[in-house]
C-alpha cells in the first residue's frame, strides 16, 4: 500500500514493558505514558523525563486535568499519585491509598475534580483542595466512567446498568439506564446530547439525553428508549465520537472496534447508517478522532495504525511497534499522534510541513 505522507515521526523512546496508558496535557507539548511495569514518564517537548521508576506492579489508568496542573495514576499497588506538572520540575504533591486496583479514573472537564474507582466506591476528589468531595457507594468494580463534556453529570457503568448522577446532587442517581448485559466501555457525544455504550453481547446502546435527561429513571414512552445497534462479530473494545465544528448540516459520527474491524455509525432522519473499515489484519484495539476533524486513527495488534480520511478512505499507514500498537492519542490541537507499544515503544507522529 503506497499513500502519501500526512504524518511525521518526531519522537521515539522505550518504556521496559507493555505501555498500558498515555495522556496529553491540555497545555503545551507534554505526553504521559505508563506501562505494565509500573513507570510513568513524560516527554515534555519530545525530551524525556522519569516521574517514577518501574515497581514490578502496573499502572493502568492515567490523565493530565483540564488546565495541565496535575497528572494522575492509578493502578495494580491500590494507590493513586498525583503529581504537579504546571511547574518546571514536576512533584508529587499527594498518594491516595485506595485499598485496591485502581483502573478507571478521570478529570472533570473545567475544574480539578477527579473521578475513580476505590474499593466498592467511586470517589470524587478535589485536587487542588486536597480533599474528598464525595463518595459513591455501592460501586464495586466500574467498568467505566466518564464526565458529561460540560462536567454536569457523571455517568458510570456498573454491571448492567449506566449510572448518571448529578454533579450539583451527589444523593442518588438522577437517571439509571438498564442494559441486556453488563458494559466494557461509555462515551459521550462532544455535545454532551447522546451517550453510546458498548454492551458485552455484541451490541451498541445509543441513549438520546437530550431528550431523557429530565426523566427520574426511567422511560416514558418509546420516544425515549435507547437505539441498540447490533449483529457485531465481537467484543467491543472502543468507542470515539467525531468531533467536529458545531454545525446543524454534520450529523453525529460514531466508530466502534470490534475484532479486526471498525465499524461506522452517522445518525440520519431514518436512525443509523453504517459501514465498515476493514484494512487491520489483527485486533483493532483503540480509535480516536483527530479533534475538530473527520480523520480518525485506528491502532491494531497487527501493528498498523491507520489514519482513515473523512472515516472513509485509509490516507497512511504508521508502524513502529514490532509486536502490535496498544493505545493511542491525539494532541489536543490535532498536531501530534502519540501511540503506544506492546514491548514499551512510545512513537509520536507529528502533521507534515509538507501537507
Amino acid at each position: 500500500m503506497t499513500l502519501k505522507s500526512i504524518l511525521e515521526l518526531s519522537a521515539k523512546e522505550t518504556l521496559s514493558d507493555y505501555v498500558t496508558a498515555i495522556a496529553w496535557s491540555p497545555m503545551g507539548n507534554t505526553l504521559a505514558a505508563a506501562s505494565g511495569s509500573g513507570e510513568v514518564r513524560l516527554l515534555k517537548n519530545f525530551v524525556s523525563l522519569s516521574l517514577c521508576q518501574p515497581t514490578g506492579q502496573s499502572i493502568d489508568a492515567l490523565a493530565f486535568s483540564f488546565d495541565g496542573k496535575w497528572l494522575a495514576a492509578g493502578g495494580q499497588d491500590g494507590t493513586m499519585t498525583l503529581w504537579q506538572t504546571n511547574e518546571d520540575v514536576p512533584r508529587i504533591a499527594d498518594t491516595l491509598e485506595c485499598g485496591s486496583w485502581v483502573d478507571r479514573l478521570v478529570w472533570h472537564p473545567t475544574c480539578n475534580h477527579l473521578a475513580f474507582n476505590q474499593g466498592k466506591t467511586v470517589q470524587i476528589w478535589d485536587a487542588d483542595q486536597a480533599k474528598a468531595v464525595t463518595r459513591l457507594v455501592g460501586i464495586a468494580s466500574p467498568q467505566d466512567i466518564r464526565w458529561s463534556p460540560d462536567g454536569k453529570h457523571l455517568a458510570i457503568a456498573i454491571k448492567s446498568n449506566i449510572l448518571i448522577w448529578n454533579s450539583q446532587d451527589w444523593s442518588a442517581p438522577r437517571y439509571q439506564w438498564e442494559l441486556t448485559s453488563p458494559a466494557s466501555a461509555i462515551a459521550w457525544s462532544p455535545d454532551g446530547s447522546l451517550l453510546a455504550c458498548a454492551i458485552h453481547d455484541h451490541s451498541i446502546g445509543v441513549l438520546d439525553w437530550s431528550k431523557v435527561q429530565h426523566l427520574q429513571r426511567e422511560p416514558t414512552d418509546d420516544n425515549d428508549l435507547p437505539t441498540l445497534m447490533r449483529g457485531f462479530p465481537g467484543k467491543i473494545r472502543q468507542l470515539a465520537w467525531a468531533d467536529l465544528p458545531p454545525s446543524p448540516d454534520l450529523p453525529p459520527i460514531l466508530a466502534a472496534a470490534t475484532r479486526e474491524l471498525v465499524t461506522m455509525w452517522m445518525q440520519s432522519p431514518e436512525g443509523w447508517d453504517s459501514w465498515v473499515l476493514d484494512l487491520h489484519s489483527d485486533t483493532v484495539l483503540d480509535v480516536a478522532f483527530q479533534p475538530k476533524t473527520g480523520w480518525l486513527a485506528s491502532l491494531s495488534e497487527d501493528g498498523w495504525i491507520i489514519l482513515w480520511q473523512a472515516a472513509l478512505e485509509a490516507a497512511q499507514v504508521l508502524e513502529g511497534a514490532e509486536a502490535g500498537f496498544s493505545c493511542l492519542a491525539w494532541h489536543p490541537t490535532g498536531r501530534h499522534l502519540a501511540a503506544g507499544g506492546q514491548r514499551g515503544e512510545l512513537l509520536v507522529w507529528s502533521m507534515s510541513t509538507n501537507r
